[in-house]
C-alpha cells in the first residue's frame, strides 16, 4: 500500500480537531510550568531586595536609638557629677549617690563619677557622704583605683565613724597592703578605743 493511500485511509486520525485529550491536558500543564519557572526568578529578585531594604532601615533605626539613649545617659551621668560637687550641699550629694548607685547597678563603672567619688573621699566631705561614697566604691572590689583610695583614705581619714567604716572595707577586700595603716591606727593614741578595736580584728583577719 502506497504512503499516500494508508494517509487518505486513516485521515481522521491525523485530524488536529480530535487530538486526545490527554495530549491537551499535558501540554497545558507544561505551558504553565514553564510560565511559572520564568517568572519565579523576578519573583526572588523582589524578595531579596526587599529584605535587604527592610535590614538596613531596621539597622539605621537602631542605631539612632542607641545614639539617642546614649546622649541622654551621658547628660544624667553629667548632671549626677555635677550634684557631686563641693559647692552642692550634704543632702544634694547623699542623693546624688544614692541615685548613681541604683542607676549604675550591675553596671561597669564610669570613670567620671569614679573620680568625683575619690574627691569626696580625700576630701572635707560631710561623713555620710563619705561612708555612702565607700558604700558605693565596695560595689567595684576589682577596680585597682577603687582598692588604692580605699587605702589611701584609711591611712589619712581622721573622723571615727568614717574610719570604721573603711577598716570594714579593707578587711571584706581582704587587702594585704591596708596593714601598715591599720597598724599606726592602733599605736595612734588619738585613736578611739572602739576604732583600736576593730583596727586589730582587723589586721588579725588579715594575718590568717
Amino acid at each position: 500500500m502506497s504512503l499516500e493511500r494508508f494517509i487518505k485511509n486513516h485521515k481522521n486520525e491525523f485530524d488536529d480537531e480530535k487530538m486526545p485529550n490527554l495530549a491537551s491536558l499535558d501540554f497545558e500543564a507544561r505551558i504553565k510550568k514553564e510560565l511559572h519557572y520564568s517568572n519565579q526568578p523576578k519573583r526572588l529578585r523582589f524578595l531579596r531586595s526587599f529584605s535587604i531594604a527592610a535590614s538596613i532601615l531596621l539597622l539605621v533605626t537602631l542605631g539612632y536609638v542607641f545614639n539617642q539613649n546614649r546622649v541622654e545617659d551621658l547628660k544624667i551621668r553629667d548632671n549626677l557629677v555635677l550634684a557631686l560637687g563641693e559647692n552642692q550641699t550634704n543632702s544634694t550629694r547623699l542623693e546624688a549617690i544614692y541615685e548613681i548607685e541604683d542607676r549604675y547597678d550591675n553596671q561597669e563603672e564610669d570613670e567620671k563619677i569614679l573620680e568625683a567619688f575619690f574627691k569626696i573621699l580625700k576630701g572635707d566631705s560631710n561623713s555620710n557622704s563619705k561612708i555612702a561614697v565607700i558604700d558605693a566604691l565596695l560595689n567595684f572590689p576589682d577596680n585597682p583605683s577603687v582598692r588604692n583610695n580605699i587605702i589611701e583614705a584609711l591611712a589619712n581619714e581622721k573622723e571615727p565613724l568614717v574610719q570604721l567604716k573603711l577598716i570594714k572595707s579593707v578587711t571584706l577586700l581582704r587587702e594585704q597592703r591596708a596593714k601598715a595603716s591599720l597598724q599606726q591606727i592602733i599605736e595612734n593614741n588619738e585613736s578611739l578605743p572602739l576604732v583600736k578595736g576593730n583596727a586589730s580584728a582587723s589586721l588579725a583577719m588579715l594575718n590568717q
